[in-house]
């Protein structure tokens, strides 16, 4: 393929698939949006002609705005705190002040302060009217709606005109607090600069107002409730107090409650203290009472103590003495000595009866004793039982008169408590009339006097901003969803085939042109149909050269002589291209046959002037020689064979051996040297796939922006499934804003035989748009 054809990749601006050779993504987008040029500027005019419309038609609004100080705390006139206490937390300030923005815009704030400016009888609100566009969506809102019922209407009749003003305010109205202080902006938005005014400071007016009252009727609500509570207590402690005084009389209680349990507690000890001295008597009585039960008489203490019993001792001691020593002298028997032994007897019975005395005495005494400090015992410890019970019951009723006493004392407290926040609230609530709040307006509200919305700069800069970027979107989009062939690299893509030429759009010389069109005199015509011909130095004669040369190179030593152009589908133009093709190659200096081979819907005739003459149909059926129908044309070495009358059976013609012995014919005489046959489209009828198995090389001619790349695709591969010599693929009806490659390049002056380069303005010849014809 020659090197002009080449350069001719930049007709690939209006395809999205550019980016498949190997451009720079930019300049790709860049060539989408010249390509699609079109669709961009609609889509921008039409949005920017949207904001102009929406700016010049939207009704004037003016904002009002006021600065209000809310504090949390009020002023401290009095040294206690009010009823309505404040959390210090961080997350309570901020919900303390979310909440007080929620009640400016609150219904009640806004009801209040539509109330004090008599919002509903205001002719700025009575006599408004919307804008263009929001009557007219009302007016088709109403016209869709006219068959409502009746109860419906009559039920908007009678809707509150306070409610329609309520929410009238709140959609004007917006709060927006300055940071890092206590202050907030209230504005108000507004056709009227004087409602925008009047409304931002009646609301900041029915703010305050609605602040103090909730305030202070709370504390109203508090001391009444604080008043009832205090009858209340009165009562119960009263009833407290008698109770006590019933109980303290049933029980005989004349001390309180601590002395009268020190009473209990030390009798109780006091006889605890004498009974167990009573104990321990009983111990000793009981052991001297053991000990002197079971002990032998005379080891009792009280014998060993007895005067008398230690003189009869010391008597029958001496008697004893006596009566040895007169053993020791005499016999027995010596009546002394008897004497001596019954004295003795008489002393020993006298010891024993006082000894058996003593200890009778003794142990009688012990068990008296015994028997007594028993008795002080037992009588001690009923005491000691006794005074429990009466510790206990005195505690029990200790313990009742002490709850009474401190119930009492609870109650007397609260009262006293609530007293004095009585008092409080009553002093609070005097200063109500004061006005003393922790709202303070700063900055009230002045006349608005220029205003706010719309900002028309602003608003244009807007519509020429979004324009652009739909636009290009719209550009982007409408260039994804082309299924239309538009450039080489897409002929590349879908059949891989090479580009030998891109044919321009050139009017009035016509390069191509509809199949349809119709009202054209025969002299344009012809120049239509012979643009190569008639005008060889413009840009459309240097177009059809390169086409010749590609399809030299393509084979350099075996060039092909027998070539049938065909395409997809009707209307791509390769009826033009086959004849300006015949016409270059006879240019050259060689004798070229170009055969009309469209036997359904034939076209060259018109170009040539031989319509309803003798052609092909009639050589093919045998009614008449080849040499006889070919006829010799304007153009030097250009000869035209003429499809004839149609036939009713043209793919049997083409496909007969009349069609292949008439070819053969040609090829091996040396009349012609390259025979151009025109074809019909090759998807719709078999004629093209039955020509291009009988030619050395085939040309399918695609139209940029109309040829689908299903077409495309279908129309090579029925090619490529006969086993036909496809030799590339024809591009065109490339239009201008395709690219560089016709805007500026070599021409031949027409006062000078020489070539020169000229500059950009004089070289582009100016095209005149129109419809692209076949």
């Amino acid at each position: 393929m020659s090197s002009g054809t080449s350069g001719h990749d930049l007709a690939a601006s209006g395809s999205h698939h550019a980016f498949d050779s190997g451009e720079v993504p930019i300049r790709s987008y860049l060539r989408i949006l010249v390509h699609r040029r079109n669709v961009l500027f609609f889509v921008f005019s039409f949005v920017v002609l949207l904001g102009v419309i929406r700016t010049f038609t939207t009704t004037s609004l003016y904002r009002a705005t006021l600065t209000l100080e809310i504090q949390r705390h009020g002023p401290d006139i009095l040294t206690y705190k009010d009823v309505m206490n404040v959390d210090q937390s961080f997350a309570a300030y901020q919900d303390f002040y979310q909440t007080q923005y929620k009640i400016i815009q609150s219904r009640k704030v806004l009801g209040i302060a539509a109330k004090k400016i008599d919002l509903v009888n205001r002719s700025e609100y009575v006599n408004r009217r919307s804008p263009p566009i929001s009557r007219l969506a009302a007016w088709l809102g109403s016209a869709l709606s006219r068959g409502a019922e009746s109860e419906e209407d009559s039920s908007a009749e009678l809707a509150d005109p306070m409610d329609a003003a309520v929410a009238y305010f709140s959609s004007r109205v917006s709060v927006q607090p300055v940071r890092n202080s206590y202050l907030v902006k209230l504005s108000f938005l507004d056709s009227s600069p004087e409602l925008a005014r009047d409304a931002t400071n009646a609301i900041a007016a029915a703010y305050q107002q609605f602040h103090l009252e909730s305030r202070y009727t709370a504390t109203a609500e508090a001391s009444v409730f604080l008043r009832d509570q205090v009858v209340q207590l009165q009562k119960e402690i009263a009833d407290k107090e008698l109770q006590l005084q019933d109980h303290a009389a049933q029980r005989e209680i004349l001390a309180l409650r601590d002395e009268t349990k020190s009473i209990s507690s030390q009798a109780l000890a006091d006889l605890n203290e004498e009974y167990v001295a009573a104990k321990t008597r009983m111990a000793l009585a009981q052991a001297r009472y053991q000990s002197v039960k079971d002990a032998p008489p005379e080891a009792l203490p009280e014998v060993l103590a007895s005067n008398l019993v230690n003189n009869l001792k010391r008597e029958y001691a001496s008697l004893e003495r006596q009566q040895a020593q007169m053993l020791e002298q005499f016999q027995p028997d010596w009546p002394p000595l008897r004497q001596i032994e019954e004295e003795l007897g008489q002393a020993r019975e006298r010891l024993r009866l006082e000894t058996e005395s003593i200890s009778l005495h003794v142990r009688s005494a012990a068990l008296i004793d015994h028997e007594r400090v028993q008795t002080e015992v037992d009588r001690l410890y009923e005491q000691v039982e006794e005074q429990k019970l009466e510790v206990q019951r005195v505690n029990v009723d200790a313990i009742e008169i002490a709850s009474l006493q401190a119930e009492i004392a609870t109650q007397r407290s609260f009262l006293d408590a609530m007293v004095n926040r009585q008092s409080e609230t009553a002093v609070s609530k005097r200063l109500s009339e004061t006005q003393t709040s922790n709202i303070r307006v700063v900055d009230a509200a002045e006349l608005p006097v220029a205003p706010e919305k719309p900002n028309k700069p602003l608003n244009l800069i807007v519509s020429i901003l979004a324009g652009f970027f739909v636009g290009v979107a719209s550009a982007f989009l409408v260039d994804h969803l082309d299924n239309t062939v538009e450039s080489e690299s897409d002929v590349l893509r879908v059949t891989g085939l090479p580009v030998f030429a891109q044919i321009p759009v050139i009017l009035p010389l016509g390069v191509v042109r509809s199949e349809s069109d119709s009202g054209l005199d025969p002299a344009e015509d012809d120049r239509r149909g012979l643009a190569s011909h008639v005008d060889p130095r413009s840009i459309a004669g240097e177009a059809f050269k390169n086409l010749r040369t590609s399809i030299q190179l393509a084979s350099p030593d075996h060039p092909p002589r027998s070539i049938v152009v065909t395409s997809s589908e009707p209307g791509d133009g390769k009826s033009t291209i086959s004849t300006n093709l015949a016409v270059v190659l006879s240019q050259m200096g060689r004798h070229v046959l170009l055969i009309d081979g469209d036997l359904r819907r034939p076209t060259l005739e018109r170009t040539f002037g031989t319509k309803e003459s003798a052609g092909l149909s009639n050589v093919l059926t045998g009614n008449a020689d080849l040499a006889d129908v070919v006829r010799d044309t304007e153009v030097p070495g250009l000869s035209f064979l003429p499809s004839g009358p149609i036939p009713p059976n043209p793919s049997e013609l083409l496909e007969s051996s009349s069609m292949r012995i008439m070819l053969e014919q040609i090829q091996e005489s040396t009349e012609y040297d390259h025979v151009i046959l025109d074809s019909p489209p090759i998807v719709q009828v078999p004629d093209s796939v039955i020509l291009a198995t009988r030619t050395d090389a085939a040309i399918l001619v695609v139209r940029a922006g109309k040829t689908s790349r299903e077409s495309l695709s279908a129309g090579a591969g029925r090619l490529r499934q006969a086993r036909a010599r496809v030799a590339g693929v024809v591009l065109n009806a490339v239009p201008e804003r395709a690219g560089g490659y016709y805007r500026a390049q070599y021409r031949y002056d027409r006062d000078s035989s020489t070539p020169s380069k000229r500059s950009f303005p004089h070289v582009v010849i100016r095209l005149r748009r129109g419809r692209r014809s076949a």
